[in-house]
């Protein structure tokens, strides 16, 4: 019977669908997360909007699960599924641009690099406030609200979108923004402002604000120091930060990199990222205390951001190896003497050289939006860290240690630092009390907008809105990480 329906949707469909057996089906399941090997049962391609619709509706009239794949960078895998439909956006990828109203309006099969060559080629100047990784995918990334080097400047990803169409549970597609006035648009709006992707519908489309830098080129760069130095180093920087202008993003990296001289030894670093969205010597002015600290080395350019997101955006991807990712969000004053200690502890206890750590800068124009103004509550925060233990894909033995080894770093650093949240970007499914970790005191409204917008809930999984499903605080069981339903 469901090959009949499958037969009978690829007659409807524009464009084209994938089985396991098709010469292209195991290159498509491939996401950046190689730890997950999800299986669907069918993947469709839209080739327009329509096919989107008529996907959606195969899915939910076969009572089959469904996901949606953009960039492949879901952190637990939400973006595939076992034995359901993968809808796969790639193919929706037309972008255009209003130089009057400076905005870029792009279908969601697009990732971020689509849209900085693009916004390259009109020679205009202008830039979206968009991911740091190229190969992430615009929909998902803005979901969930989205940190970009520019956002101490110019707010979150979502605090520069205009308007958006999304297909929703029931085959409608709507076009919502800030210019909306009826209420059920306007709450949708807020929820697709922060409240994690997979949950109110596909968004096919955004309309985005492109900012004109303070600087035709940044002052962009790494600073590396010793590990050993992370509490010299984090001691200044803890109240450094809380001075400089918001033109300033400084952000962070644990882990290793290659000595100097001997290539093939590892040494264990604590970084900085810089990125100054202005002139390059005022740049390096605010950066003198940072390059006194004695780093092992300090490389600095000027480039365009989006130059500089090829050049450094790569680095963070997993890559097709196995990994397991986690957040934490730390308020002013969380890069304190305590978490510089637990950094050190951690990362000198990783069982793979592979393993690093990462942290968002936050603040500036990022708290001039109040915590319920969009469904992204953690308005107030300082720096976003990011885990991702990575292992060789041909060990599946060494998961257990190093799933272990991360959630305890990260539940250390946390209690250190004075957490209050969790980042849903990097949504991880070992997260206790994950709904108040993410969405905080906007939680309650997410649910009641999911309850009118999908009240048959068929946008479900393991930690979507209204889910019960809540991992203990002790690590006890990892068999989450395998799964996108409960």
């Amino acid at each position: 019977m469901i090959e009949t329906a499958i037969q009978e949707l690829v007659r409807e469909l524009s464009g084209y669908v994938l089985q396991p057996g098709d010469s292209e089906y195991e290159d498509v399941i491939k996401i950046d997360n190689g730890r997950i090997q999800f299986r669907p049962r069918l993947i469709i391609f839209p080739a327009v909007v329509e096919d989107v619709r008529l996907g959606l509706k195969f899915a939910i009239t076969n009572d089959l699960q469904f996901s949606i794949k953009g960039g492949g960078h879901s952190a637990a895998g939400y973006c595939l599924n076992e034995g359901g439909v993968v809808i796969a956006m790639k193919n929706l990828n037309r972008i255009t641009f209003d130089p009057k109203k400076e905005t870029v309006t792009a279908e969601m099969g697009v990732i971020w690099y689509d849209v900085y060559k693009f916004m390259q080629a009109t020679n205009t100047g202008l830039i979206p406030v968009g991911g740091g990784c190229p190969t992430v995918a615009p929909p998902g990334f803005m979901l969930g609200g989205g940190y970009s080097f520019v956002s101490r400047s110019y707010g979150m990803s979502i605090d520069n979108l205009e308007s958006l169409k999304i297909v929703t549970p029931y085959g409608e597609l709507r076009h919502i923004g800030i210019h909306s006035t009826a209420a059920e648009d306007i709450d949708l709006f807020w929820a697709c402002s922060g409240g994690g992707g997979g949950n109110f519908g596909i968004v096919v489309e955004m309309e985005m604000r492109v900012r004109k830098p303070l600087s035709k080129k940044m002052l962009v760069g790494q600073i590396r120091y010793p590990l050993e130095m992370a509490e010299d180093v984090l001691g200044y920087y803890n109240d450094w930060v809380e001075n400089v202008p918001n033109a300033m993003a400084v952000y962070g990296f644990m882990g290793n990199q290659k000595d100097l001289i001997d290539k093939t030894t590892n040494v264990k670093v604590l970084g900085l990222t810089p990125v100054f969205n202005g002139d390059g010597a005022e740049g390096i002015d605010l950066l003198q205390g940072l390059l006194k600290l004695k780093p092992i080395n300090a490389d600095l350019f000027n480039m365009t951001l989006p130059d500089w997101e090829f050049y450094n955006g790569y680095t963070t991807r997993v890559a097709g190896r196995s990994s397991y990712i986690r957040s934490t969000v730390l308020p002013k004053g969380g890069m304190n003497n305590k978490v510089a200690k637990v950094i050190v502890e951690s990362m000198s206890k990783a069982p793979s050289p592979e393993s690093f750590a990462v942290w968002t800068h936050a603040g500036g124009a990022i708290e001039n939006v109040a915590a319920d103004a969009t469904a992204y509550v953690h308005r107030n925060s300082r720096f976003v860290p990011e885990i991702k233990s990575i292992w060789d894909l041909d060990k599946p033995g060494d998961t257990l240690k190093n799933v272990e080894w991360a959630y305890e770093f990260f539940e250390r650093l946390s209690d250190a630092g004075n957490a209050t949240g969790a980042y849903v970007n990097y949504i991880d499914p070992l997260q206790h009390n994950w709904t108040e970790q993410y969405y905080g005191s906007n939680y309650k409204r997410l649910v009641e907008i999911k309850k009118k917008v999908d009240p048959n809930n068929y946008f479900n999984f393991q930690q979507s809105i209204g889910s019960s499903f809540n991992p203990t605080k002790e690590l006890t069981d990892i068999s989450p990480i395998n799964r996108t339903r409960v």
